[in-house]
């Protein structure tokens, strides 16, 4: 058997620990730069902003003739400095129902009257209108408001 100068001895071990070392910086910095991005993806998906209506339901009579209003306050607020242009709309609607807006759009914080008309063809019953607010960014947040025409 060979005897192992001292000088040749511990220099395999040393590269080994070396070559450990560095693939193992490589995995954590791989691992730190996904959690880097993932973090800052997420960070800038929080801007936002909230849509809100108050009250958040009413009950209406459909009349013989012409239309009867009523009215709910809409608020939009940022959420984290969000401050990009907002559009609200409203869906869910049956016939003879329609929903407008006294400001259809602006920048968070804004309010709106939302104002809910019902004419002598409106169907009974019980119907949700979602209030959806659309950012210029395309983010989108939505509330509801339940609706109940009477006779």
């Amino acid at each position: 058997m060979k005897r192992l100068l001292e000088d040749e001895a511990g220099v395999e071990p040393i590269v080994m620990k070396i070559m450990a070392g560095i693939i193992l910086l490589a995995v954590g910095l791989g691992i730190g730069v996904a959690l880097y991005q993932q973090a800052g993806m997420g960070a800038e998906q929080t801007l936002s902003f909230s849509v809100n209506v108050l009250p958040t339901s009413a009950t209406i009579g459909r009349p013989t003739t012409s239309e009867n209003t009523i009215t709910a306050q809409v608020t939009v607020q940022p959420v984290l400095g969000y401050d990009k242009q907002v559009t609200l709309s409203a869906t869910g609607m049956p016939t003879g129902v329609n929903v407008s807006f006294s400001s259809q759009s602006g920048i968070p914080e804004f309010g709106s009257t939302m104002t809910i008309s019902v004419d002598d063809t409106a169907e009974l019953g019980t119907t949700t209108i979602t209030i959806r607010g659309t950012g210029e960014d395309d983010t989108t947040k939505s509330t509801t408001f339940e609706l109940t025409i009477v006779d």
